[in-house]
């Protein structure tokens, strides 16, 4: 594929990279097949080989991401089932990833999108946090009629019907695991016994 890219925009490794990647697609289609949005929504902007053609003309032209640009790089699952399928070896990985740290770097998101993020961000790692969440969500889920009225609060209204109605009982098993030493560290601990 051709790309326009400035020397200028070409001294910056990640772009340097990016255009490499955009290059080798052939825009066969194959990866459509593969690609969860694209079988799903019919949208080709929703597939590996139309978000190549949003992150090129976003990167070219030093643009900055429209929401449309940046709800389509969004809606990608980063399964990476594109890069299994595609005979020219397009690394897609790398692509979408840079266009993430673009987009991050230079587009402001709404203040309910900045809100949900930010909370999936101090949750979704820690797993206490995560089954307290999901039992304030039990709580919560009769509002979900409430947050699906607006566009900025659908996102809550999907995770409290998505939350499980029950929580399964905590076991052992839900522990971190603890994990002997072996080698010099546990003859070091022997000796210090």
């Amino acid at each position: 594929m051709r790309t326009d890219f400035t020397p200028e925009q070409l001294a910056d490794p990640a772009t340097a990279v990016a255009e490499a990647v955009i290059r080798k697609c052939v825009h066969c289609g194959f990866c459509t097949a593969t690609c969860p949005t694209y079988v799903l929504l019919g949208d080709e902007l929703d597939s590996p080989r139309g978000r190549i053609y949003l992150i090129q003309n976003m990167l070219e032209t030093e643009a900055e991401p429209t929401p449309q640009v940046v709800k389509h790089i969004d809606r990608c699952l980063s399964c990476l089932s594109c890069m299994t399928t595609c005979p020219s070896g397009v690394n897609y990985m790398h692509l979408v990833d840079h266009a993430r740290a673009y987009i991050e770097r230079r587009y402001r998101r709404p203040l309910a999108e900045r809100a949900i993020r930010a909370m999936l961000a101090a949750v979704l790692p820690y797993p206490r946090r995560f089954r307290f969440a999901l039992g304030l969500a039990r709580l919560a889920r009769p509002l979900a009629p409430i947050f699906r009225r607006t566009s900025q609060t659908r996102p809550l209204a999907a995770m409290l019907e998505l939350a499980p109605r029950t929580l399964p009982v905590r076991t052992r098993q839900d522990a971190p695991p603890v994990v002997r030493p072996v080698g010099r560290v546990a003859l070091l601990q022997g000796c210090a016994e």
